[in-house]
């Protein structure tokens, strides 16, 4: 049971917004999907190299909204085709297709959150990827042009996928909010897809027109 309580203080024409939320736990899923089409000498060798390649992607791709991107991609790139594998829950295909030399599927790896954030920190990759059972946040900065016909239009997005938002602050065309990290890739998808920008700032998602 989730329990709100709502206070408001003005300060210095600045609307704050304080929430006290008893802790609700998020669970975080992280996974992609990726379509390969590998030759080498054999089939079997064939599909390998692809699982190994979609892999290697995935990690990117999906990874890449909870990391800095630089440092991100050069451990995957360091880090061996077995190591990697260490940070997958689960992986299925669909669409195979084989020949004698070729290799064609549809890839879809689960990642395992606390295994990955474990590896990050280890190697000292500035990250913020929520654990698998979370109730972590992040902090969102979106600059509204349109005031609050463009608030409401971002927080209908929110509402779309579920996502809850708390307003911590609003000045000017320029509010702050709190999400649940486990949605951080859900909300800027969606965002993006609804022709806003974005970037990340030290992990603060910064959202504009």
């Amino acid at each position: 049971m989730l329990v709100v309580k709502l206070s408001h203080k003005i300060l210095s024409g600045i609307i704050f917004l304080s929430l006290a939320v008893l802790p609700e736990t998020y669970a975080a899923s992280l996974s992609g999907t990726m379509s390969v089409n590998q030759t080498s000498d054999t089939a079997a060798n064939a599909k390998i190299n692809a699982l190994n390649s979609a892999r290697r992607q995935i990690l990117t791709n999906v990874l890449s909204q909870y990391a800095n991107k630089e440092p991100l991609t050069q451990l995957i790139k360091d880090t061996s085709n077995d190591d990697l594998m260490n940070l997958i829950l689960s992986s299925s295909v669909s669409n195979e297709q084989m020949s004698a030399n070729t290799y064609s599927a549809n890839i879809t790896m689960n990642i395992d959150n606390d295994a990955v954030k474990k590896w990050l920190n280890t190697n000292n990759v500035q990250n913020w990827v929520p654990l698998a059972e979370s109730d972590e946040k992040f902090t969102v900065l979106m600059v509204v042009p349109n005031g609050i016909s463009d608030w409401a239009v971002l927080k209908n997005i929110a509402r779309g996928d579920n996502i809850e938002i708390e307003t911590q602050a609003m000045q000017g065309n320029q509010i702050v909010a709190k999400m649940p990290l486990a949605y951080r890739t859900k909300f800027t998808a969606a965002v993006r897809g609804a022709g806003w920008k974005y970037s990340d700032n030290d992990g603060t998602l910064q959202i504009w027109k």
